[in-house]
C-alpha cells in the first residue's frame, strides 16, 4: 500500500495496487498546473485511492473532449493530489510528486505512454521505450 500528501501535509491518500498506467502528459494544464514541461501520472481505480485525512477542493475545466475533467486540491495548500475525467470514469489520476513513499517512488520506473507530444518542446527528448500519442487519452 503506498502513501502520499500534498505539500502541507493536511490531505493524506494511499493506494493499493498496481497503476493501470504511468503516462507523461504534455498537455498545456499539465503543464502549468505542474510548472514544468509534462506532468507524471499515475492512472489508478477509483476504488483502490483513499482519502485518509484533510479536505479537498475541487475545479473543473472542459478537455480537449469537450468533457469536464476535475482537478482535487488541498484546500489549505494548491498542491493537486489527483484528476478525474468523464472520459476515463472510474480512474483516478494521481500525481507522482506526491507520493511519500520513497521505495515505491524510485521502484515506479519511466512512464510507459507520453500524451500530448505535440506540445512537447522541441528540446525535450521523447521517453525511450514509451509510447508516444500526439493527442490524449479522452481527457
Amino acid at each position: 500500500m503506498a502513501k502520499g500528501s500534498c505539500a502541507c501535509g493536511e490531505v493524506k491518500f494511499e493506494y493499493q495496487g498496481e497503476p493501470a498506467a504511468k503516462v507523461a502528459c504534455h498537455c498545456i494544464p499539465c503543464r502549468k498546473t505542474s510548472g514544468t514541461t509534462n506532468s507524471y501520472n499515475l492512472m489508478l481505480p477509483s476504488d483502490k485511492y483513499k482519502i485518509l485525512s484533510g479536505s479537498l477542493r475541487t475545479w473543473t475545466r472542459k478537455g480537449d473532449s469537450g468533457k469536464n475533467v476535475t482537478y482535487h486540491y488541498c484546500q489549505n495548500c494548491p498542491t493537486i493530489l489527483y484528476v478525474t475525467g468523464e472520459a476515463m470514469n472510474g480512474i483516478n489520476i494521481v500525481k507522482v510528486g506526491t507520493l511519500d513513499d520513497e521505495d515505491v517512488f524510485e521502484n515506479l520506473g519511466k512512464p510507459g505512454l507520453e500524451i500530448f507530444t505535440k506540445n512537447r518542446p522541441q528540446w525535450c527528448d521523447a521517453i525511450p521505450g514509451a509510447q508516444q500519442k500526439e493527442s490524449g487519452s479522452g481527457s
